[in-house]
């Protein structure tokens, strides 16, 4: 990211009453250069205020700022027009405030934005509106806001009567088409709600909608493969309809025409990665752009050497053939609109010749059929293409099914991963993930600051995230987020790590009973050390939530051992319908485990599950949304956990809140909850 901070007084500051808000250079940390020194500005004094708030032509940003002056003040900022504004807090578009003087405002581009204080006020300025959101998300980081992650439990917002600061910063995000975590299985509208927050909050998004994902373009498989099966591909000698032929000229014509039309609906870009799995066409004319040369296999993918000595992948010529003699027809009607595709299992390989310039690609760093390390793949699509993206997987629910094993999202292995993608010209990172922010929400975040910025100072948000989010219990959070992210995760104290580009050579260690009553004992300190404060205590809770429904799990596990299919079922249904509680907190991907993955989830238990069919009354209950525990609930969970994992009750606490469960015990049914 090319950023040019100028900044007095040491760090980035917000003066307020009695404290000093320093804020985490990793946020946006790259050089710093000399420039014109900025004047502190005072926003907000002692419940007052003494700038107003100068609004140009972007009215949103303006009053989101607005909105988080008072409710860290409790000061509703005066409002005036720009024509009459000497003095203030100008929010808006460079054009908006020709006074300010930015300089090459054109090169900030969509998203960049420059803050600067001077003698007439703060600037937060910017080149296109969704520069100016970020401009604001930006300065009220500087003041010490945080959404470590999705849901008001994860946001910081400080008290401070006096908001002053001086600053002066230009900044353009490294990856400048998109910047996404996506959830898949999806999520449900309140779940939704709190990750598009989330990610306004951390500048995630980006002036390009990437809309890229498995398209039949128009055909139907069913009803067209009965009446044109030879539009469809030849899999082994026959026809079938696993996927199309690319050299039909038909398939293309019908392409064509579903492209024009989502372009005329007001699409920007239009999906065109073939339908998934394997199947893709054998036929005479597909395997004819080996112009002579003879088939094989590899990776389970068709290639080819032709005369002239070029590897060639079928699929890969005659589907990007296509894509391209779509491209070309939508750009005659619709210039500005792409196609987007995947490079992708049996047409991971590059094509061999130039991709028309409204084609984005996006690799994925999964199911790659090629030869090709993904560096020589990167080097050679950006030799074919004008727009290229990445398609990453931080987790998928099938994989790691939520369990606190970090994997991808480990704070070393993102830095290293988005700085490799970066100096490899990549414009967007697309990574699917789980709503599964107990696990991995660390890491989330992390990839969210360094897809901003891949330079940023991870030891420094990460010291931020335990100090904000956990306040007195930042050190025994530490020890517990250090056990599954490794020696990266240690920031504080004598033994911090120091920072590498090398990837540490650490295992997370086994999900057992040892692993589950070691993070017990650093969440029970954690609950000891927040007990005056109430916002650490909430998101500690989160955790203890989280750590309770691995135990339910521990529980199926040593239910199974017994042979017992009542047992097992019981086992099912605690884990389904606290599960289905979990939902509002973010801490564990709900939609799936009580939806379209719970046969998935419970394959290895199918004989004890069908004893309850699944329309039996009671089996859909299980798989139902309900609240989270109240805190006196949790505690007795909690208590009943440790009963069960043999670890003593400390003082009054196994019977503050109505004692505890001894193993083989019953949890408490609903009506207790």
């Amino acid at each position: 990211m090319r950023i040019d901070r100028t900044r007095t007084r040491g760090p980035w500051r917000c003066r307020a009453t009695h404290a000093l808000l320093v804020c985490v250079a990793g946020a946006s940390g790259a050089s710093i250069h000399a420039a014109d020194q900025p004047i502190e500005q005072t926003i907000v004094r002692d419940g007052r205020t003494v700038l107003p708030l100068v609004v140009g032509s972007v009215e949103a940003p303006a009053e989101l700022l607005r909105e988080h002056i008072r409710l860290m003040s409790g000061v509703q900022m005066q409002r005036i027009e720009a024509r009459h504004a000497r003095r203030g807090v100008f929010v808006g578009l460079v054009e908006d405030f020709p006074r300010a003087a930015i300089d090459d405002a054109a090169s900030l581009g969509d998203e960049g934005f420059v803050i600067r204080t001077d003698a007439r006020g703060v600037h937060l300025l910017a080149h296109k509106p969704l520069g100016v959101q970020h401009a604001v998300v930006t300065l009220l980081q500087r003041l010490g806001c945080r959404w470590f992650f999705p849901g008001p439990v994860w946001r910081v917002m400080p008290k401070h009567k006096t908001i002053a600061g001086a600053w002066n910063e230009r900044q353009v995000p490294d990856f400048k088409m998109q910047r996404r975590i996506w959830a898949g299985y999806g999520l449900y509208k309140p779940n939704r709600d709190d990750w598009e927050a989330w990610e306004r909050f951390n500048r995630m998004g980006g002036p390009v909608d990437i809309s890229i994902h498995h398209s039949w373009y128009g055909l139907n498989p069913d009803r067209d493969f009965q009446q044109h099966p030879e539009w469809f591909a030849l899999v082994d000698g026959k026809r079938q309809p696993t996927k199309p032929c690319y050299s039909h000229p038909e398939v293309a014509r019908r392409a064509v025409q579903y492209a024009v039309k989502r372009a005329a609906e007001g699409a920007t870009m239009i999906p065109m990665s073939a339908p998934d799995g394997l199947g893709y066409c054998e036929c005479r004319k597909c395997l004819s752009v080996l112009k002579g040369g003879e088939p094989f296999e590899r990776h389970s993918a068709i290639y080819g050497r032709r005369p002239d000595g070029k590897l060639v992948n079928v699929t890969s010529e005659t589907l990007f053939a296509m894509v391209n003699r779509v491209a070309e027809a939508v750009s005659d009607e619709y210039p500005d609109v792409r196609l987007g595709c995947y490079a992708y299992s049996a047409y991971s390989h590059p094509p061999s010749f130039r991709l028309h310039p409204n084609v984005y690609v996006q690799i994925t760093t999964h199911y790659r059929r090629t030869s090709l390390t993904l560096q020589q793949q990167l080097d050679a699509f950006s030799g074919v293409t004008d727009s290229l993206g990445v398609r990453e997987y931080y987790s998928v629910y099938q994989w790691d099914w939520d369990r606190p094993d970090p994997q991808q999202v480990r704070p070393d292995r993102l830095r290293q991963t988005l700085r490799f993608f970066e100096r490899n010209a990549v414009e967007a990172i697309n990574a699917e993930a789980s709503n599964n922010w107990g696990p991995r929400g660390l890491g989330y975040y992390i990839a969210a600051n360094l897809m901003w910025d891949v330079d940023a100072d991870v030891s420094g948000l990460i010291r931020d995230f335990y100090e904000k989010a956990f306040g007195p219990a930042a050190e025994p959070m530490q020890r517990y987020y250090a056990r599954w992210y490794g020696p990266v995760a240690r920031v504080l104290g004598e033994g911090a790590a120091t920072p590498t580009d090398e990837l540490a050579d650490y295992e997370p260690p086994k999900l057992d009973r040892d692993t589950l009553r070691a993070c017990f004992a650093n969440l029970d300190e954690a609950v000891r050390l927040t007990a005056d404060r109430s916002d650490c205590r909430a998101t500690v809770n989160h955790l203890r939530m989280y750590l309770h429904y691995l135990v339910l799990r521990q529980r199926l596990e040593d239910a199974a051992e017994t042979n017992d299919p009542d047992a097992v079922l019981e086992a099912i249904r605690e884990e389904t319908m606290f599960g289905g509680r979990l939902n509002r907190t973010n801490m564990i991907h709900t939609r799936p485990l009580i939806g379209k993955a719970f046969a998935r989830r419970f394959r290895k238990y199918a004989d004890a599950l069908a004893r309850l069919p699944a329309d039996n009354p009671e089996a859909k209950r299980w798989r139902s949304l309900d609240d989270p525990p109240r805190p006196d609930v949790l505690q007795r969970l909690w208590n009943a956990d440790k009963a069960y994992l043999d670890l003593p009750q400390r003082g009054s606490a196994a019977t503050e809140e109505g004692g505890f469960r001894t193993p083989g015990t019953r949890l408490p049914r609903d009506s207790e909850r």
